[in-house]
């Protein structure tokens, strides 16, 4: 499995009390790069790697203490910094959801339930191929010895 960042999204579901494997998921579907800006057809863009709306910017900046320019840079070329910012977003989401992961998902996407049910499925499907599968194991790797189970005495 690849992910990159993945150090960073691990340490930002920890600070916000996110699953860990949400972020990763949630990327796959977004498909986000640094330094990613995508128009949206009602005029907001979504930045950066976890593709973070810009309708964010301004409760980012007074959440962060910065000028809403650096906000939008940060968001868009450091991927870190976008990663805290989409994990923030989700633990708003999920409060808003009174818990419901699924529902927050969708949220993260859009508060239309068709398009949110619609996201919800993309990123279950992301999650079980980044996570159902075995991790191959270098070739050179030596399996581990099949253990047998103990003979069973008979009495």
């Amino acid at each position: 499995m690849s992910v990159p960042f993945l150090s960073c999204m691990v340490a930002a579901a920890a600070f916000y009390h996110l699953p860990p494997r949400v972020l990763p998921s949630i990327h796959a579907v977004e498909g986000g790069k640094i330094g990613m800006a995508n128009l949206n057809t009602n005029g907001t863009s979504d930045l950066g790697l976890m593709q973070v709306n810009t309708i964010w910017v301004e409760p980012l900046a007074r959440y962060a203490r910065l000028s809403p320019d650096v906000v939008f840079t940060r968001l868009r070329d450091d991927a870190c910094f976008n990663i805290a910012a989409a994990a923030a977003i989700m633990r708003v989401y999920l409060n808003e959801a009174n818990g419901d992961l699924m529902t927050a998902i969708g949220y993260y996407h859009s508060h239309t339930p068709t398009r949110g049910a619609a996201y919800q499925q993309k990123v279950i499907d992301a999650a079980t191929n980044l996570f159902s599968r075995p991790v191959d194991m270098p070739a050179t790797a030596k399996r581990p010895a099949a253990v047998k189970p103990p003979p069973v005495a008979h009495r």
